[in-house]
């Protein structure tokens, strides 16, 4: 599958508060946009792993994530998850 758990990540970023005191839902999700080819010749965890460590984070000049397949899963998948929120289940599968 595409979906790869990262663990507990720190990070700075205030929407939670934000989000908390206008009584609204709040998810931070971490999308990945490296390039699939990257990752074709891991065969372990941690091989998977080590790719993943050297891809450039978003935060860096050399970040250029792949358009495809990005933009359609990350569509697809926050779809999918306010959809469910809203009670109306399932989004279609992309095609």
């Amino acid at each position: 599958g595409r979906l790869v758990d990262p663990g507990p990540a720190t990070g700075s970023e205030d929407v939670g508060v934000l989000a908390e005191a206008a009584g609204a839902p709040c998810v931070y999700w971490l999308l990945g946009g490296a390039d699939p080819v990257a990752f074709a010749s891991a065969r372990t965890f941690e091989e998977l792993a080590d790719v993943a460590r050297r891809q450039p984070s978003n935060h860096s000049p050399h970040f250029a994530p792949v358009v495809e397949p990005t933009l359609t899963t990350g569509i697809t998948a926050l779809t999918a998850a306010a959809r469910e929120w809203l009670g109306q289940g399932d989004v279609p599968a992309a095609g």
